[in-house]
Formats: structure tokens, C-alpha cells, sequence
């Protein structure tokens, strides 16, 4: 069990070393797990192909910059845009819309290869199932635009 998960009759009966000792084992256990990092896209993130992210919302921002949404629109030098078609999935949402992570793709085949921000970080442990519309577009099934 981890602390969390413990009732609340045996939390009391441990003490302040147990506590301190299961919580070291509780870090180490998740230091060393297999996981992926997705990083959360950004307005004004880069595509494969040039093309700048354009956020739609003001809702969620970090140091003044909005998250990129699925849905949203990268822009290219030629005046064309495209579509974010897929992202974080059920795992990061904004008003029921999917966080853009580095690595989603655009309905025009091109992918956000780099965001202005990247501390917000999606941290998928290999034994654990992908959230739901998690990148869906890339793994297969429909697109969760």
C-alpha cells in the first residue's frame, strides 16, 4: 500500500519514521518506474514544416503564454493553416478540449516538434493505460477533434 491508500486507523498507528520511511520507498518506487514525458504545447510552438501554433483561448496561460488546444490552428508562411488533430487526451483538458502536446499532429501531416514553454510535463507509466483520445490520430481510431 502507499500512504495514500492506507485507512485512516492505520495511518495513526504508524510512526513519524514509518511514515518518513514509506514515503522514501514511495519516491524511489516512482522515480524508477518506465514513463514517457509528453510535453504540453504552447502558443507560438514550431511544426515540423514552419508552421507557428496559434491558441484560440486565454483560458489556460503560463507566464503570460495560452496552452495550444486540439483544434487549434498552426500558420505558415504561405498564409495556409492546419489543425491540431489530436493530443493530451482525457489526461490535460480546457473547457472539454484536449491539451496539444510536442508530437501532434496537424490534419495537413505535419507534427509541433517545439513549444516556448515547457514546464508542464505528462508523465505515461508504461503498465498503465493510455488516458482516453489520448494522441488518438497517431495510434489509431478516429480523430478527436
Amino acid at each position: 500500500y502507499f500512504l495514500h491508500e492506507l485507512p485512516e486507523e492505520q495511518l495513526k498507528k504508524l510512526s513519524q519514521d514509518d511514515i518518513q520511511k514509506i514515503h522514501q520507498a514511495e519516491q524511489l518506487y516512482w522515480s524508477n518506474k518506465a514513463y514517457t514525458k509528453f510535453y504540453a504545447a504552447f502558443n507560438g510552438s514550431k511544426t515540423k514544416k514552419g508552421g507557428l501554433v496559434r491558441a484560440s483561448t486565454d483560458t489556460y496561460k503560463v507566464k503570460g503564454i495560452s496552452l495550444a488546444l486540439v483544434g487549434d490552428e498552426a500558420i505558415y508562411t504561405d498564409g495556409s493553416t492546419a489543425k491540431i488533430i489530436s493530443g493530451a487526451g482525457s489526461a490535460i483538458t480546457v473547457h472539454n478540449r484536449s491539451a496539444a502536446l510536442i508530437g501532434s499532429p496537424l490534419e495537413n501531416g505535419d507534427e509541433i516538434i517545439d513549444s516556448p514553454i515547457t514546464a508542464h510535463v505528462l508523465r505515461l507509466y508504461h503498465d498503465a493505460a493510455l488516458p482516453k483520445d489520448f494522441m488518438i490520430s497517431i495510434i489509431g481510431g478516429s480523430k478527436n477533434v
